[in-house]
């Protein structure tokens, strides 16, 4: 019975030491990566300088960087990776800025949002900016499209499409899909009466 205990003891403390050991080593692993992103950022201050999902920008800054004024220090590595993350950003900016312009009509609305709001992307959340006479133009699809006007949709679809193409171009990127085809699909056709393609009754 002695001996069980003392050979249980030693399970335990065996275990207890390979937790200890493990728990060291990735302290120790963390110590040497803080220890080599301080000396890079010694060597390069301005490495530091532009961490982050958007390079520590946001704003007006975030817009001024990808429309091809960034600030001083920021190499072209970052700057391309700074391109590619706000593709997202920018999307989700128009479309909210057009879903506000459907909605605020169906209310009566018409209060074009500003230029600036903050959108939340998987990694986090960064205020966005854009141009105003484009925040309008979009706000106003938003609204045509919204008063469901059959014979001012190709026109609608033409605008919101050559604002976004704009904006893409400024901010370097290249439009993957229409926004139109996103934000204003075509409306559903409605059933002919009898609920057949030709009106028929069976």
């Amino acid at each position: 019975m002695l001996t069980l205990t003392l050979l249980l003891l030693l399970v335990v403390a065996i275990a207890v030491l390979g937790v200890l050991v493990i728990y060291l080593v990735d302290r120790f692993n963390g110590l040497e990566r803080d220890t080599k992103q301080l000396l890079q950022n010694i060597q390069n201050p301005q490495q530091g300088k532009f961490a982050g999902p958007y390079a520590g920008l946001s704003g007006k800054p975030l817009w001024d960087a990808v429309a091809g004024n960034p600030p001083a220090g920021m190499d072209e590595l970052t700057l391309d990776g700074l391109r590619k993350r706000y593709r997202l950003l920018l999307g989700e900016h128009i479309g909210f800025i057009f879903k506000e312009g459907v909605s605020d009509q169906g209310k009566g609305y018409d209060v074009v949002p500003t230029n600036t709001r903050t959108v939340r992307t998987p990694s986090t959340q960064v205020e966005s900016w854009l141009p105003p006479e484009a925040v309008e133009a979009i706000y106003r699809c938003g609204q045509g499209y919204a008063r469901d006007d059959p014979a001012e949709l190709p026109d609608l679809r033409q605008k919101l499409d050559e604002v976004c193409g704009q904006l893409h171009t400024q901010a370097n990127l290249e439009v993957l899909q229409p926004p139109s085809s996103l934000l204003m699909p075509p409306r559903p056709e409605p059933v002919p009466a009898g609920g057949g393609p030709s009106g028929s009754q069976p």
